[in-house]
C-alpha cells in the first residue's frame, strides 16, 4: 500500500487506475469528484473509496491537503477491506465515517500495511488516525470509548471543517445542525465536552499547527491566518500561542518545536 499527502489543482482532471483501490481523506478543503457519474465531495468526515478501473474527474479551489491511500486490489479483497467499505458505504463511493467505523478501517489499513516497511506503516498509520480522529481528539475524549454522535452533530462538524477558514457563525452551525443555537450549544457540551465556537476555534489552530509543518507550503502570517478563519492576524498568534505555548513563527522556523 502506498501513501502520499496531495494538492489538487482547480482544472477539472480525471483518470483511471486498473490495479489499486484509492482511499482519499481531507485534511484541509474540499474536494469535488464524479466516480463513472456519481457526484459527490471529500470534506471534513466525507472519505472516498475509488475502486480499480472506475473512471473518476477531480478538481479542488483554494487551499487543500488531501491523505491518499492506493491500495492493491487483490490485496484488499482478501483482507476485506473492499467489504468493510460496501457495508458501510452504500454506493461504495462515498463514506461519513462516524466513530462507529474508524476503529475497523483503521485496523484493516493497519493489517495491509507493508510489514517490511515499518517506519512506513506508522508514518501512514498516525497520519490516518489524526485526520480521522482529529476533532475528537482536540477535545481530550477517549474516541472509541464513546457513543457514535449523533447524525446531526456529525454533519455540522463536518460542514463546518471543510470551511475553516470562512466566517462561521453559530447561527450558521444551528442551521446546518437543523436545531436552535440552544439545543447546539447543549449538544456539542453532552457530547464533545465544549462549546460550538471553542470547538471550531480548535479546528482552526490544529489546522495552522499542519500548515506551519508542511514545508511545501509557504504562506505569509497574514495569508496563514486568513487560511485558517482568522481576520486578524494579532488574533491568530494570540490564540496560537496560548494553545500550543509557542509562536506561530518559532513552528515555522523549527517544525518539531511543539
Amino acid at each position: 500500500m502506498q501513501y502520499s499527502m496531495r494538492q489538487y489543482r482547480p482544472e477539472a482532471q480525471s483518470h483511471s487506475h486498473g490495479d489499486f483501490h484509492q482511499i482519499i481523506i481531507s485534511e484541509l478543503g474540499k474536494l469535488e469528484m464524479e466516480v463513472e457519474g456519481r457526484g459527490g465531495e471529500v470534506c471534513g468526515r466525507q472519505l472516498a473509496f475509488v475502486e480499480a478501473g472506475k473512471t473518476h474527474a477531480y478538481r479542488a479551489e483554494g487551499l487543500n491537503r488531501f491523505l491518499v491511500l492506493d491500495v492493491d486490489a487483490d490485496l484488499a479483497h482478501r483482507t476485506g477491506l473492499e467489504a468493510l467499505w460496501h457495508r458501510h458505504g452504500s454506493a461504495a463511493t462515498y463514506l461519513e465515517v462516524g466513530l462507529g467505523h474508524q476503529r475497523g478501517l483503521v485496523a484493516l489499513l493497519q493489517a495491509i500495511a507493508p510489514l517490511h516497511d515499518q517506519e512506513s506503516q506508522t508514518d501512514m498509520l498516525d497520519c490516518l488516525k489524526a485526520l480521522l480522529l482529529r476533532s475528537r481528539q482536540s477535545c481530550g475524549g477517549n474516541t472509541f470509548g464513546m457513543a457514535a454522535l449523533p447524525s446531526r452533530l456529525l454533519r455540522t462538524m463536518a460542514w463546518a471543517e471543510a470551511r475553516l477558514g470562512e466566517d462561521i457563525t453559530i447561527s450558521d452551525m444551528a442551521t446546518i445542525a437543523a436545531q436552535s443555537e440552544s439545543s447546539l450549544f447543549s449538544a456539542f457540551q453532552k457530547y464533545i465536552g465544549t462549546s460550538p465556537m471553542r470547538w471550531l476555534t480548535e479546528q482552526r489552530l490544529q489546522m495552522a499547527m499542519a500548515l506551519l509543518r508542511d514545508p511545501e507550503i509557504r504562506l505569509s502570517m497574514s495569508d496563514l491566518a486568513n487560511a485558517v478563519g482568522f481576520a486578524d492576524q494579532s488574533a491568530f498568534s494570540r490564540a496560537f500561542s496560548r494553545r500550543f505555548g509557542c509562536a506561530p513563527r518559532s513552528i515555522r522556523r523549527d517544525p518539531t518545536a511543539f
